[in-house]
């Protein structure tokens, strides 16, 4: 079902929110009689390293510890051990996600597939900007045949990532699949203008020729296949990977992997830095990567970034200032800023800003998505539709921007247009239960929704309501079409059940959530929008500052 965190993607992705730091796992002690004598000194060397490291320690310095022998022991292939020692990383430093995409690494060099991807996903839950781990879940995706959610979620990291290749040609890959060719051939081909030396995107460009009938120019393209890959610079996975020198390169493969990209390592500590409250520490990794790199645009949008979630707007936007000067083409820098001046109050000035964002990437979502949110939030709901339905033609199989129209035409008056969309989107993607469930809403809460309609998606709720797994969000879907069929006690009682669903799961703000429409179930009314008034898709709620106190690296209970 459209869950809150899945709809409620914001810049400020580092910033997790509370978390607990668990008790780590014990550390076995794995057979090394297998390895080479130089192997077997190496993992004892590691192993002695950690258990000088780790006494007296916790939080970042102990996840330290114990990420660095994970990576020892993933190196020579100790998969079970590696696989303890970043779960202990990940419990002891829970904000942190390069221990959970490590997890999710070795997961898949285990053959685990769904520990794979659910590592990833929650890896991307804490930093959804680590491109290396959006791609990695994107072919766990592939893997389960699951086309359309990985195209959307690397569709989405587009705007970030304006000058990757691996991203493009990731996505020339889901589109050939999808047997969308013109569009495969498209992202090939800016897959090798961004790095003409990966001859391994002319096989695959081949390839989808080949398949569009366009026989002589798949010829051209064999005629320059090779074997090398397109750049994805992973900072994290080059610590899983061997010494140079220890194992032979790939044919026709450069012999040295790329070195670690400084940039990301340095983000993704002041990230972590941050979301944990320590807002010095996170400083002092930005200040030493711009001593090198002064003029680095991404790097000055995520001080932007970082002096926002401080309340230091005055610097923020100078940072971002200079994030845009350094690199006027890119989007991102435009976007921070507009976050920075959306936190500080100046609705007008983000807005202005969202706009040159969606100037300089005119394909991305996100900027019209950001205007939406931003006009709606004003009270000016008819300018968000026409931003959500922007972001609905740039991206037109993502559920959540179909979603976001459909509260904002419910709030300005046209939920009959809702309800035509939602019917259309429902008969498009019919396997697909994120649009069922648009479709129930759409027409539970439309008042000019006929008797036929509305007994229709009482049929289809019911469906859903039976195979979640997320028993409140599919509760209330549920419970809405019982209410516009004017089964009063049955939507009621259902209700209810999300109600202590998420009152089981501690999660008070969604409890207030749900019981505002038991409420409504009760005094036999129906609710005014397809979600409660104090939803966030009715009400957008502003960016705000990270409110973790800065007493500590590990996180409070």
């Amino acid at each position: 079902m459209l869950s809150k965190r899945f709809l409620g993607l914001a810049l400020l992705a580092a910033c997790a929110g509370t978390a607990f730091a668990q008790a780590p796992q014990p550390l076995p002690n794995p057979d090394l009689s297998r390895l080479s004598p130089a192997d077997g000194a190496l993992v004892r060397e590691a192993r002695a390293d950690f258990d000088k490291m780790s006494s007296g320690q916790s939080g970042v310095a102990l996840a330290e510890a114990y990420g660095n022998l994970g990576a020892a022991y993933s190196r020579v292939q100790l998969l079970d051990a590696a696989a303890i020692a970043f779960d202990n990383a990940a419990r002891v430093a829970p904000l942190d996600d390069r221990w959970v995409y490590l997890r999710g690494v070795v997961a898949r060099m285990q053959g685990k597939p769904a520990e794979a991807r659910a590592a990833f996903e929650r890896a991307i839950k804490l930093n959804g900007l680590y491109l290396p781990t959006r791609i990695a879940l994107a072919a766990e995706m592939m893997r389960a045949g699951d086309l359309q959610d990985a195209d959307r979620l690397l569709t989405s990291a587009l705007a970030d990532h304006e000058k990757d290749p691996a991203l493009r040609a990731t996505l020339g890959d889901i589109a050939f699949r999808q047997k969308r060719n013109a569009d495969a051939i498209a992202y090939i081909n800016e897959a090798i203008r961004l790095d003409p030396k990966a001859t391994s995107l002319y096989a695959a460009l081949a390839r989808v020729q080949q398949a569009a009938g366009n026989a002589e120019a798949a010829r051209a393209a064999q005629a320059k296949a090779g074997d090398i890959p397109p750049r994805l610079e992973d900072a994290l996975l080059q610590r899983l990977l061997p010494p140079a020198g220890t194992v032979a390169a790939a044919p026709a493969a450069p012999a040295a992997a790329p070195p670690p990209d400084a940039r990301q390592l340095a983000v993704g500590e002041a990230n972590f830095q941050a979301a944990a409250g320590n807002f010095d520490a996170a400083r002092t990794i930005l200040d030493k990567a711009l001593a090198k790199q002064p003029s680095d645009a991404v790097l000055l949008a995520n001080y932007a970034r970082l002096e926002a979630m401080a309340g230091r707007f005055d610097a923020a936007r100078t940072r971002a200032d200079a994030a845009i000067k350094a690199d006027p083409k890119l989007a991102m820098p435009q976007m921070v800023r507009a976050l920075v001046l959306e936190m500080a109050g100046d609705d007008a000035g983000a807005k202005a800003a969202y706009e040159r964002a969606a100037a300089t990437e005119p394909k991305a979502p996100r900027p019209q998505v950001a205007l939406g949110n931003l006009a709606l939030r004003s009270g000016r709901a008819a300018d968000a539709v026409v931003a959500y339905r922007a972001a609905t033609v740039l991206a037109p199989d993502d559920p959540a921007d179909w979603a976001r129209l459909l509260a904002a035409e419910s709030v300005a008056g046209q939920c009959a247009t809702g309800v035509r969309e939602a019917a259309a989107n429902a008969a498009k993607h019919a396997r697909d239960p994120l649009f069922a469930e648009l479709h129930v809403r759409a027409v539970s809460a439309c008042p000019q929704a006929t008797p036929a309609q509305k007994q229709a998606v009482l049929a289809v709720a019911e469906t859903l309501y039976k195979g979640s797994a997320n028993i409140a969000q599919a509760s209330e879907t549920y419970a809405l079409a019982l209410a516009a069929n004017g089964k009063w006690k049955d939507a009621e009682q259902t209700q209810g059940a999300a109600v202590y669903e998420a009152a089981r799961a501690g999660d008070q703000s969604a409890v207030a959530e749900y019981r505002e429409f038991y409420q409504h179930f009760q005094k036999k009314q129906m609710p005014a929008h397809p979600w409660p008034d104090s939803h966030e898709l009715i009400k957008p709620p502003r960016p705000q500052r990270n409110e973790v106190p800065a007493k500590s690296p590990a996180p409070a209970k």
